[in-house]
């Protein structure tokens, strides 16, 4: 809880001290790591004790977020228990890609595996593209790393902000 609190608070001031004039042309173009443009983020949860489908995702160039939850299922499935999507502020938008950067996600293994016997653990696929790269990352909650799970409460905490 204390660590999710952090990075909540670490990406509310990171988004408060963001400033970027939308008159602007939209191509983004840091030292750092290029060109945002097309840059994505994409986090699919599956499993845990009530067998739930999350997906997740943020494109930068439009601001678009989506947000859907619901059981797993097989052919047929039955309307999301928890589905939105819209816009994120440019600033929002802006400090996501910015602080998920900041992590490195790129240094992180591909696959960090399952924990043996943890059936009621949540897995986890996070995709992400920048500068026209993209890095695909699989854990469970036993085996993600920390890093890992400072991009998904950042990513969570953007998505959840935007609701309000």
């Amino acid at each position: 809880m204390r660590h999710r609190l952090r990075s909540l608070i670490f990406l509310s001031v990171v988004a408060g001290c963001a400033h970027r004039d939308p008159s602007t042309s939209p191509v983004v173009r840091t030292d750092d790591f290029g060109v945002l443009n097309a840059a994505k983020i994409e986090l699919v949860e599956e499993g845990g004790i009530a067998a739930l489908l999350t997906d997740r995702v943020v494109r930068h160039d439009d601001r678009f977020f989506l947000h859907t939850q619901r059981h797993l299922c097989g052919q047929t499935c039955p309307p999301p228990l928890d589905s939105i999507t819209g816009t994120l502020s440019p600033a929002a938008a802006d400090s996501l890609f910015t602080v998920v950067w900041a992590l490195q996600p790129f240094s992180l293994e591909d696959d960090y595996g399952t924990s043996h016997g943890a059936a009621d653990m949540m897995e986890y696929t996070l995709r992400m593209t920048f500068d026209g790269t993209t890095k695909t990352i699989r854990a469970d909650d036993g085996t993600m790393p920390p890093r890992m799970r400072q991009i998904l409460d950042v990513l969570r905490g953007t998505i959840s902000a935007a609701r309000k």
